[in-house]
Parts: C-alpha cells; structure tokens; sequence
C-alpha cells in the first residue's frame, strides 16, 4: 500500500486488500505454528505477530468500506493507518472485543503480551544492543518458548474473530463527526478526553438532547481546544 499512496481508495480496492491481507495473515499463522514445533520460538514469535498486523489491516479495510471514500482526508488517513504498527495492534483486537469469550487464558494471553509486542517484534529478529547497554539484546536468548506459544495462540484468536466478524457484518456507516474524529491527533484527543472541561460540556450537549458523543468530541476540539478555552469559563 505504501507505492500506492496517491491512489484513490474504493470499495472494490478495499474488498481486495481485505482478503488479501487475511489470506496473508492465515500463510504466516500457518508458518508462525511451523516454526513453533520446530522450537525456532523467535522467529515464531516474530511471524505470529506480522500476522496480528496484517489482520488488523484486514479489519481497518472492512471498517473503511463506511466511510466517506470521497473525502481526500479520510482515505489519506485510512492509508496511513495500514502503515501504521500501533493502529494495526488496536484494529487486529476490535472483532474480538465484541465477541462474547471471555475466556480467562486468552485474557491472560493478550494483556501479558500486548504490552510486549511493539517492541518485541525487533528483538525477535535481529541482534541489537540491551536497554542497559552493557550486553548485546539476541533473538533466541530474548523470547521465551511460552511467550512464542502465547503469542502465535494470541495470532490465531485475532484472525479467526476478524475472520468470523468481516463475514457476518457489513461495515457500519460512519457519521461525518466519526470521519472527522480521524484527522484529530491521538494526543490532543487523549487531552480533551481527560479533561474535567470536556465531560461538563459533553453533560451540557446531552442536556440539550445533542448525545452524539463523536460530535461532541469534535465540535469541542474546534470550538474549545484548537482555540486553547475553557467551555466552563463562559
């Protein structure tokens, strides 16, 4: 997708890289569990989560299918969140946050390594130098046979959810205050969100029969935070 970043985004393109990045996502769980048996665990370990990635891409294109293609903005967006290693974490675990398995190993799995995963999938293939820079960082001495057993368990969860998911839904249709909510930075967002001034005003919008909370989001971005005010100051 990175060659093809002036290319207009469309439903037939999305379809297509859909199943494309879920049949690549099912070619390297198969490999990730080859390697596994053969205890190769970092290498393991480093496919299981390039799987985890690719099926987050899968579903960031199923979801993109509800957007509004024909704003430049929102597909620029979209492309970059196919680039993007952090939102294809996120995108790979939405399918299975609205399942109902709840089970307490796979729970167990996924906060034990998603902490983990940014950072591990480099030191799960390459020599590197440790943190404490005293001593060399080495892919087999790193990852343990039960954090790669974890992780292509966790791989193959991810996968099979998106997979159940993309097949029985169709993508919702996101509002214009869900396409615009894209183009807010992660940082500002995590600001006003956390801010006593933003849920006053959001109680005052649902006051007055306005409950869209993606439009007060950003209604209070461009009227309040961009413009560096305070809605409880009047």
């Amino acid at each position: 997708m990175r060659k093809q970043r002036g290319c207009a985004l469309t439903i037939d393109l999305l379809d297509a890289y859909q199943d494309a990045a879920l049949a690549n996502a099912r070619e390297l769980l198969e490999e990730a569990r080859l390697l596994l048996s053969e205890k190769h665990y970092a290498r393991a370990y480093f496919l299981a989560m390039a799987c985890i990635e690719e099926t987050g891409k899968a579903y960031s294109a199923f979801d993109a299918k509800g957007r509004n293609l024909d704003d430049n903005a929102v597909c620029m967006k979209v492309r970059d969140k196919f680039e993007d290693r952090s939102s294809k974490l996120v995108s790979a675990f939405r399918a299975w946050s609205t399942s109902t398995d709840s089970s307490q190993e796979m729970l167990r799995i996924g906060v034990g390594l998603v902490s983990d995963i940014k950072d591990g999938r480099e030191r799960s293939m390459y020599i590197d130098v440790a943190e404490d820079e005293t001593r060399l960082s080495v892919p087999r001495d790193v990852v343990r046979p039960d954090a790669a057993t974890d992780c292509v368990k966790l791989a193959a969860l991810c996968l099979r959810h998106t997979e159940s998911y993309v097949n029985k839904n169709v993508p919702p249709r996101r509002t214009f205050y869900e396409d615009r909510l894209l183009n807010i930075g992660t940082n500002a967002l995590k600001s006003m969100v956390g801010k006593t001034d933003f849920w006053e005003y959001y109680v005052d919008q649902c006051n007055k029969g306005e409950t869209d909370l993606y439009k007060a989001m950003v209604t209070y971005h461009d009227d309040y935070h961009e413009k560096k005010r305070e809605f409880g100051d009047g």
